[in-house]
C-alpha cells in the first residue's frame, strides 16, 4: 500500500514538474551531501530578487529542520532524496514565512515546483546525503 501511494506521488510530482515554466534556476536533481556548504538560491516573490544563503546541509535553520531534505521535516522513516533544489525550497519557506509550502505560495512556488522532480526521483537517483 506503501509504495502505491509513493507510486502515485510520485506521477503527480511528475506532472507538477511537466506543468511548471521554465524557472530561473531548476538545477535538476542535483545531489548534496549532509554536512556540505551548500549556498541556497530562490527569488523572493514576483519581485526577481534573488537571495542566497549560504547553509551546511542538514542543519537546522531559522527553526526549520533538516534543510536541503525533500519533503516535509525530517521525514517519517520513508527514503528521501537530499537535493539543491530542496534545499532552495526549504529556505525560501524559512525566510519567506511559506504559507503552505506548495506550488501555490506566492513566494516559493516556483521553488516547489523545481523541487518536485527532486523529491519524486532524487532517491531513485541516488540522493541519499
Amino acid at each position: 500500500m506503501k509504495q502505491s501511494l509513493l507510486l502515485v506521488a510520485a506521477f503527480v510530482l511528475a506532472c507538477f514538474t511537466a506543468l511548471s515554466q521554465a524557472g530561473e534556476r531548476a538545477e535538476g536533481i542535483t545531489c548534496i551531501s549532509k554536512g556540505s556548504t551548500v549556498t541556497a538560491t530562490y527569488d523572493k516573490g514576483s519581485n526577481g530578487q534573488v537571495i542566497n544563503t549560504n547553509i551546511k546541509v542538514g542543519n537546522s535553520y531559522k527553526g526549520g529542520k533538516c534543510m536541503g531534505r525533500c519533503g516535509g521535516g525530517c521525514g517519517w522513516g520513508a527514503p528521501s532524496a537530499w537535493a539543491k533544489d530542496c534545499l532552495d525550497h526549504d529556505i525560501c519557506i524559512v525566510d519567506q514565512d511559506g504559507k503552505n509550502g506548495l506550488a501555490s505560495d506566492p513566494n516559493c512556488g516556483d521553488e516547489f515546483r523545481h523541487a518536485a522532480d527532486d523529491y519524486a526521483f532524487g532517491v531513485w537517483r541516488g540522493c541519499r546525503g
